[in-house]
Parts: C-alpha cells; structure tokens; sequence
C-alpha cells in the first residue's frame, strides 16, 4: 500500500489511458493549473482528448484538496 500526504491546493487527476495516449502531460498540468474547478479541468481535458482523436473511452476526475481556514 502506498501513501501520500497531500498539501494545500493539491490536485488528485485519475483517469483512463483514452486521456494519457492522447493529451500529453505538459497540456496536463496546464490545463489543471488553469482551470477554475475541478468541474472544468475534467471537461476541458476530455475535450481535448477527444479533439486529439480519442481512440479509446476517456474518464477523466479532479480532486481538488484544500486545508479549511480555522
């Protein structure tokens, strides 16, 4: 089993390789660093997938992680 500690603003991307064959990780991180929801990057990167060709199913969900204020 693996663990990892997550800071504030991290992000958790799971996704199916219908986005890895056809986005690669530098329009990746852009889009994540970007986007203004988790909503919207999942959008965003399926689309591009998809514009890419999208040979295969694409699945695509952004978890976004924030330290609450106290």
């Amino acid at each position: 089993m693996s663990v990892s500690r997550l800071a504030d603003e991290d992000q958790l991307l799971l996704c199916t390789d219908g986005l890895t064959d056809m986005v690669d990780d530098v329009d990746i991180l852009l889009i994540l660093k970007s986007a203004r929801s988790a909503k919207s990057a999942c959008h965003k990167l399926v689309d591009l997938a998809l514009k890419n060709g999208g040979r295969d199913n694409v699945t695509v969900i952004v978890a976004r992680y924030s330290i609450p204020e106290i």
